[in-house]
């Protein structure tokens, strides 16, 4: 299987770097294009073709609603994601209208960008599988809770074996933060791959993060074990 061709569209430079890398890291996803704002976007879109577009809905140019609009109406089928930090109400309805597949608020969980990219996958494998799909699959579409494997204890993306790994290097820490490069170097895991399972440990209420501005540049993520 080909890997699905992703365009960003984020003109924060940071967060536009974290998508793409977290993007990449998924076998079946990769990113062609990383864009600014909407008219970028359209001119990428034409030259790229992407199949999912992960965006932003609010640009330097205008607003990621009026690009997804805009590029319905030229014809175009990718899907869409909204990457964003509005939680208002009328907004998500709006999306929703459109057709949005996901809405990940800021600050987006690598662990729930990942999520998403399987829940796209999985309702395009269901869809093409056959002309024609009963009512488990329709519902399982429609409710992405039901697509879901019930065996699995853990989410795709988090490696039982590589958790219990990481669970017992926590026990040796006693009160100190630490941070995602810290526990990569310990089990032998790199950054990303480090911090997509302390997001998750934080999701389940193990760890906690909190943000070192003491750094002298970019805050620095650093987590603790919560009692």
């Amino acid at each position: 299987m080909s890997r699905i061709p992703v365009m960003i569209v984020e003109d924060d430079l940071r967060a536009s770097y974290v998508l793409e890398s977290t993007v990449n890291q998924h076998n079946n996803f990769h990113v062609v294009a990383a864009c600014e704002g909407i008219l970028e976007a359209e001119l990428k879109a034409e030259a790229f073709e992407p199949e999912l577009i992960m965006v932003d809905i609010t640009l330097p140019d205008g607003n990621g609603i009026d690009l997804m609009k805009s590029l319905k109406q030229r014809g175009f089928n990718a899907a869409f994601i909204m990457t964003t930090a509005e939680r208002e109400t009328t907004t998500i309805e709006t999306a929703i209208q459109l057709g949005v597949i996901d809405y990940l608020v800021k600050p987006i969980r690598m662990s729930r960008v990942l999520q998403a990219l399987d829940d796209y996958l999985d309702f395009k494998k269901r869809l093409t599988k056959n002309n024609k799909i009963d009512q488990q699959d329709i519902d399982a579409l429609f409710r992405k809770s039901s697509s879901q494997d019930s065996s699995r204890k853990t989410p795709k993306g988090i490696d039982e074996n590589t958790l219990e790994k990481l669970n017992q290097y926590l026990e040796t820490i006693e009160d100190h933060s630490f941070t995602a490069e810290e526990v990569g170097d310990a089990i032998n895991l790199s950054r990303i791959t480090a911090r997509r399972y302390l997001e998750y440990l934080e999701d389940q209420g193990h760890v906690c993060m909190t943000l070192d501005y003491k750094t002298g540049g970019r805050p620095k993520q650093r987590y603790t074990k919560t009692a």
